[in-house]
């Protein structure tokens, strides 16, 4: 399995996830994990991690520009095609939505000081205002990036994160098991088991350890075991990943607009799995091929793996 058949089925399990509780239905659970959509999620920072790293090594001073041509203009377009359609849709006064809009596009932009509300959208969905919830792991997925140039990808550092974030979030998960009630735990949870993937998937590649296919295998099933699968998590990634790539890597597409398609959907009643994976998927498309995919040929020197 290619990262970008791997990473296009991690972002459809975090739509599939997502479809329960948006149409007002109970989440989907599953043993190891929270949800499909925390697996998704999380096969994504290991992946990152591992590619990432590699991108670095190969050069560290255009880094950091390869991060951002990757990230910002398939987003900052999300954004802009989400605030106009929306436009449509809200029942905010003219004036009271554009403003609002041009904010949400700006902080969302800039990833740290995030805003999930626009006025007058939403206001009847099962979960009330929220216009797109995944934006968080953007922020945090550039942090951990940030944290990697800062560090230069030193082997003992990345390692020594692993562990640190490994620790916080075990500890929270056996001593808090009501971590998402409390921001700052929700925050310190969440951080720790991401960090913890990202920089696994970072350190195996910076160790140059290769995963077989049959270790893969064994760390996929042990992934299922509650509370510490995800430590597994990583070596079943890589272990099961194979070189190759897809004619359109639809993966971030299909990540930063599901959401407020999904949303979309349920206002009208219409949010299940199959029109969900529907929708979304002519948006991803354009995605990639109008923005992404140009945004990629921006990058210097040859086509990186990410």
């Amino acid at each position: 399995m290619t990262f970008d058949l791997m990473r296009l089925i991690a972002a459809l399990l975090v739509v599939v996830s997502h479809t329960f509780p948006l149409s007002g239905a109970p989440a989907l659970r599953i043993t190891g994990v929270e949800d499909l959509g925390a697996l998704g999620v999380s096969i994504f920072f290991v992946i990152s991690g591992y590619l990432v790293s590699a991108s670095y090594q190969r050069d560290p001073k255009t880094y950091l520009i390869k991060r951002i041509l990757r990230i910002e203009p398939g987003l900052i377009a999300s954004l802009v095609v989400t605030v106009v359609a929306l436009g449509f849709v809200t029942t905010a006064p003219a004036g009271v939505y554009w403003p609002k809009a041009a904010e949400y596009v700006a902080r969302n932009a800039l990833l740290f000081p995030t805003t999930y509300e626009l006025p007058g959208v939403f206001q009847a969905a099962p979960l009330a205002g929220v216009v797109n919830g995944v934006l968080w792991t953007l922020r945090l997925e550039f942090t951990f990036y940030v944290v990697l140039l800062l560090i230069r990808a030193r082997l003992p550092l990345v390692l020594g994160l692993c562990v640190a974030c490994a620790g916080v979030w075990l500890a929270l998960a056996f001593a808090r098991p009501d971590w998402a009630d409390e921001r700052a735990t929700r925050i310190a949870f969440l951080g720790g088991r991401s960090g913890f993937l990202f920089f696994a998937g970072a350190a195996l590649q910076l160790a140059r350890v290769r995963v077989p296919l049959w270790a893969g295998a064994i760390a996929a099933v042990a992934s299922a075991a509650p509370f510490v699968g995800p430590l597994a998590l990583p070596a079943a990634v890589l272990g099961l990943a194979r070189p190759g790539k897809l004619p359109a890597d639809l993966s971030y597409g299909v990540y930063i607009y599901a959401f407020p398609v999904q949303q979309v959907l349920a206002s009208y009643g219409q949010l299940n799995v199959a029109t969900a994976v529907l929708a979304v998927l002519p948006f991803a498309a354009a995605s990639w091929f109008l923005v992404e995919r140009p945004a990629l040929r921006l990058k210097p020197g040859p086509r990186p793996d990410w």
